[in-house]
């Protein structure tokens, strides 16, 4: 059981192919956090899977292990086209290799899972998706390519259960264009609106089908993928990542989406800078100047993945400094009314302190 969409969300003027799922695994018990969205060993896809589990990993599992150890399927001149096409004759020939079942469950075979499977194609120059499912007539798994008269408008999801009367893609579906209706956007590029609709589902606790955390991960045009965390079941909640929760402290280094309003927390970057003075004899000074506006020096509305790392590293390296300067005046005080022995302890610390400061101030003036 579960809920699996992907879409094409255009920020800016950039395209990216997300991928959501939600966490819940089900087969006589409950489990809100299994892995249903996974990486490939070549970066420029993504495939996740609604269904039976016992169906879809071990598929899944063989899949990764074979494209690993296949230097063409590993190859990133291969274009995802025909990474499609090895996939399917792949779990034809897993499926075909199943045995000793009962003649009453024949007939099922293979078409207990099915799988969302997309990236960048840099032959065709977009990104596709396809869903993949079993075919009893065809007796073997086949493909169908989602299209759309508009890119920015194709969207795909798969759930399960998908039948008549209980179809949970088709609920997805009727909650989606209920959304967009409220928010007057029919006419507007798809942006996060399929994952406002898969939070509220993983959320009301009577769809018992879609549950745990959302997973979420994107594909870019330059044939790479990310994944995030999400916040869960709020901002406020635990971080999770791909269905297990954390703790703050151990939380896997990623980029968290807030699931109240389904935009990326940067609770690294200040979204003010009013101290933006502290860094102007610094190499950064002109680069945070580009990155925060003139008046109120506030963060900017669109700044790239690439600005982003760097403002990381910038803050991180100025608190980490300004931390180590604090401990250094620190133990200078502590060191006032203590015996010679004691002293002597505590300047070589300092001394310590100071090396491990112009290590630091060395290490980013070379990097720069």
């Amino acid at each position: 059981m579960t809920l699996c969409l992907a879409w094409i969300r255009e920020a800016g003027d950039n395209e990216e192919l997300v991928f959501a799922t939600d966490s819940t695994l089900t087969g006589g018990e409950k489990w809100n956090h299994g892995v249903k969205l996974f990486e490939l060993p070549r970066t420029d896809c993504l495939i996740c899977f609604a269904g039976e589990t016992q169906r879809a990993y071990p598929l899944i599992l063989n899949l990764i292990s074979t494209i690993k150890h296949n230097e063409d399927l590993r190859n990133p001149a291969l274009d995802i086209q025909e990474v499609l096409y090895g996939i399917v004759e792949l779990f034809n020939e897993l499926v075909d290799s199943i045995f000793d079942y009962p003649a009453v469950v024949a007939e099922a075979i293979g078409g207990e899972a099915k799988f969302l499977f997309g990236g960048w194609s840099w032959k065709e120059n977009r990104f596709k998706i396809w869903r993949l499912y079993y075919s009893s007539d065809s007796k073997g798994f086949i493909w169908d390519e989602e299209t759309a008269v508009k890119k920015s408008k194709m969207r795909v999801a798969i759930g399960d259960p998908e039948e008549e009367g209980n179809n949970i893609a088709q609920v997805a579906d009727n909650k989606y264009r209920d959304l967009i209706h409220q928010l007057n956007r029919e006419d507007d590029p798809l942006d996060m609106e399929p994952l406002t609709v898969l939070v509220q589902m993983c959320r009301d606790a009577t769809i018992r089908e879609v549950d745990g955390a959302v997973q979420i991960g994107k594909v870019y045009k330059s044939g790479t993928v990310e994944f995030f965390g999400v916040m869960w079941q709020s901002a406020f909640g635990n971080p999770t990542f791909l269905g297990k929760s954390y703790e703050k402290h151990n939380k896997p280094r990623v980029r968290y989406f807030d699931p109240d309003t389904c935009q990326i927390i940067e609770s690294e970057i200040p979204k003010s800078l009013v101290n933006i003075e502290d860094f102007n004899k610094t190499e950064d000074y002109a680069f945070l100047l580009s990155c925060y506006t003139e008046e109120g020096y506030f963060l900017k509305q669109v700044i790239t993945d690439k600005e982003r790392i760097r403002l990381v590293s910038i803050f991180r390296d100025y608190s980490y400094g300004v931390f180590i300067k604090e401990a250094t005046r620190n133990l200078q005080l502590e060191t006032t009314d203590m015996a010679d022995g004691q002293q002597a302890f505590y300047a070589e610390a300092t001394n310590e302190v100071s090396t491990q400061l112009e290590t630091l101030e060395t290490t980013k003036t070379d990097a720069e």
